[in-house]
């Protein structure tokens, strides 16, 4: 896919490529060519209102990416949130996946590695070049409300282990893995969707569990990492780590050494809504080192979060410096996307393929 060099890209070019939204509808209409051409989106994240069956959803996928081609500096991330278990975006004829949680009892990272990679071959089959996965949390927390069987284990080795080998058979499909929710979702009693929890462990019991998945994750080159809509008291009492400079910067990217793109978790959830001022969010997330904005349903606040950024980078309070370093990552990442599959979807022949490995998954858990 053809690329504009970082230095050709204009403002609105270059906010734009920070911005992955929500759309409505399973085709391509004037409506949505024109928002993507207008704010020169660098990526869509797809959902239930997208989908039909494979072969429209391919269909979709190739149009919006030679749409790109034509409109925009690089082509499109299209993602989803497709992690096996409660969290599958796309439904059937996509295999149903069990829970993350099933590999806990086998400790097989074979068995990991070829369940990211079926998951990923399917999303492949349908144009989808970024997935929302693996989680990296641990599930430490018997009360948390939004983990639980999400992750792959309760223990830091086998959550890091276990997920890291999941990345690797995304990898392979020739998919994104998003690594989430930095630096560890799985203390909680409260879920983002709904307000903005707080864990208030010490640091020597935040670096013992919830670090090493990430740390591992890390090493061995994870591409993109999603932070949570979370405040750690013990890192940074005030701010949640979508918005803390010492959680992104200091311990994310000096500390472990992250080379990769930090994508927000949905702004749209209520932990952010109700607790930041919108004309706040932009500005208070860039600082702290988010590289792309994730808004899944209010199309309308990707206009304002674009618009802020634009006004801060005019009135110098975004460094265009840092705006430069968050695109050339981008960039670089998109380097990886393949066009889309010709002929049909190969969706259905996959997930009858994948039957076998299901029902390994699911006499594991037993």
């Amino acid at each position: 896919m053809e690329f504009f060099l970082n230095s050709q890209l204009n403002f609105l070019e270059q906010t734009g490529q920070m911005l992955i939204s929500g759309f409505e509808g399973t085709a391509l209409t004037t409506q949505t060519e024109d928002f993507i051409g207008s704010h020169k989106l660098g990526g869509l994240i797809l959902f239930e209102r997208n989908f039909d069956e494979p072969d429209q959803l391919l269909e979709l996928t190739r149009d919006l990416q030679k749409f790109a081609k034509k409109n925009l500096p690089a082509p499109l991330f299209i993602s989803v949130d497709q992690e096996g278990g409660r969290v599958s975006r796309l439904g059937a004829p996509f295999t149903a996946f069990p829970h993350p949680s099933y590999l806990d009892r086998t400790r097989s990272e074979t068995l990991a590695q070829r369940f990211g990679n079926a998951l990923a071959n399917e999303l492949r089959a349908a144009g989808v070049n970024m997935v929302y996965a693996p989680v990296l949390d641990v599930d430490s927390n018997p009360d948390n409300p939004i983990i639980g069987r999400r992750a792959f284990s309760s223990t830091p080795e086998w959550a890091g282990k276990l997920a890291c080998a999941f990345a690797r058979g995304v990898r392979s499909a020739q998919v994104i893995p998003v690594g989430k929710h930095f630096p560890g979702h799985g203390d909680t009693d409260r879920d983002s969707h709904l307000e903005l929890p707080k864990v208030q462990r010490e640091i020597q019991s935040l670096e013992e569990t919830e670090l090493p998945p990430f740390a591992r994750a890390v090493e061995e080159g994870l591409e993109a990492i999603m932070p949570a809509h979370v405040i750690y008291s013990a890192w940074d009492k005030d701010n949640p780590a979508t918005f803390s400079h010492f959680i992104l910067q200091d311990l994310l990217r000096k500390r472990l050494g992250f080379e990769g793109i930090v994508i927000s978790d949905d702004l749209d959830m209520k932990a952010i809504d109700d607790n930041y001022p919108e004309d706040s969010v932009p500005v208070l997330g860039f600082l702290a080192g988010i590289d792309l904005f994730l808004v899944c349903h209010d199309l309308g606040k990707i206009t304002r979060i674009q618009n802020r950024l634009l006004r801060g980078l005019e009135e110098g309070e975004v460094p265009l410096e840092r705006v430069t370093h968050s695109v050339a990552r981008i960039l670089k990442l998109k380097q990886r996307i393949v066009e889309p599959p010709a002929g049909p979807a190969r969706v259905l022949q996959l997930a009858e393929e994948h039957r076998a490995l299901v029902n390994e998954l699911n006499a594991e858990s037993h």
